[in-house]
């Protein structure tokens, strides 16, 4: 270990160990008196225990530093939290995969979140990743592998409380034969799953048969954002696909699975969605959750704001009265019947005497 010159390189390098880490870095000078400058003060530092109180940005990697923050930081939060963050991080790594800190900038930040606002995400997910991101440099900076949080200067998409948009009859028809075949020809039927009964997209992927009653025509599933579970009903959709599915069950016993029998990814799942959202030609940003969206909506077209808390498992009345809002028609039609019946022909048709 110390100084020495690589036969592709002018430059003179240093080969040390800090905390049995072993780190190969370039003076970046050809000039030999410099180079044992620069390597004399960073043995001092090593010495000292300062080394990592410089900017060490270039020594870590994106992997590295998420990976530690599974490990240390995810595994303190309750397990909904733990499980958003594994949804959060599988939308992170494609984009930032094989770098190194030091360059993630504010530039890469911006563009990954114009890249995922092009993929039809919605902003308050978009958000979430950022938090996410922002909160592993933080600690980063913590742990000494970096000065900077690219994320700093990166201001939040406000977020509004549409709850996103419902497909038409039309629609629907549309994106469940652009989606025959795709997911191992799976995908028509988590839509469909999806659709009739306003499960989330980790749900859909998570239905295992251990957890289905066809003959009590209902399934239990976890809410995963308060981890409890309950049960949801199956109308007559649901309970026939099931039924024809049921005949041919993987061994690992989820419902829909890979060729390989593993569970999709969400990430896999979500790209194969978006191939069957362009080629149906339906306009707009459709997302997954647009499909509790739709059912929800539906819901609240013909019914109630507890029928719409009830089906989509809401802990708050609020949450469901987005979707009722939704029911203008059907409500002017239930306050429309409250309007005395006319006594006669005239009054029938509004004229007097």
């Amino acid at each position: 270990m110390g100084l020495y010159r690589r036969r592709d390189s002018n430059e003179w390098w240093m080969d040390f160990s800090v905390n049995n880490r072993r780190f190969r870095r370039s003076t970046e000078t050809s000039d030999k008196k410099m180079a044992q400058k620069i390597w004399a003060k960073v043995q001092t530092q090593i010495a000292e225990g300062k080394w990592l109180d410089v900017d060490n940005s270039r020594n870590f990697t994106f992997e590295e530093m998420m990976e530690r923050f599974m490990a240390e930081h995810a595994q303190t939060r309750a397990e909904g939290t733990q499980r958003r963050y594994v949804s959060l991080l599988a939308h992170l790594s494609p984009f930032f995969e094989g770098m190194k800190l030091s360059d993630i900038d504010t530039n890469k930040v911006l563009n990954y979140a114009m890249e995922r606002r092009s993929e039809g995400s919605s902003t308050s997910t978009r958000n979430r990743e950022l938090a996410m991101l922002s909160k592993a440099f933080n600690l980063a900076r913590l742990w000494k592998w970096t000065r900077e949080n690219p994320c700093h200067f990166v201001t939040r998409e406000k977020e509004d409380n549409e709850i996103g948009r419902a497909l038409t009859v039309a629609e629907e028809k549309l994106l469940l034969d652009a989606c025959r075949g795709r997911c191992n020809g799976h995908l028509v039927d988590m839509v469909t799953l999806a659709l009739n009964t306003g499960v989330r997209e980790g749900q859909v992927l998570k239905l295992r048969w251990e957890h289905i009653d066809l003959g009590g025509k209902e399934f239990r599933t976890q809410n995963e954002k308060t981890d409890k579970w309950y049960s949801v009903s199956m109308n007559r959709t649901v309970h026939e696909m099931l039924v024809r599915k049921s005949k041919v069950r993987s061994i690992s016993g989820y419902v829909f699975t890979t060729g390989n029998d593993t569970p999709f990814l969400a990430r896999n799942m979500y790209r194969e969605f978006r191939k069957a959202v362009k080629e149906s030609g339906i306009s707009g940003n459709l997302r997954f959750h647009d499909l509790r969206v739709t059912c929800g909506t539906r819901i609240g077209e013909r019914f109630d704001i507890l029928a719409v808390a009830t089906v989509l498992n809401h802990s708050q009345l609020s949450t469901s009265q987005r979707y009722v809002k939704r029911g203008a028609q059907s409500r002017r039609a239930i306050l429309e019947s409250l309007d005395p019946v006319p006594d006669s022909e005239d009054e029938r048709n509004g004229t007097d005497d």
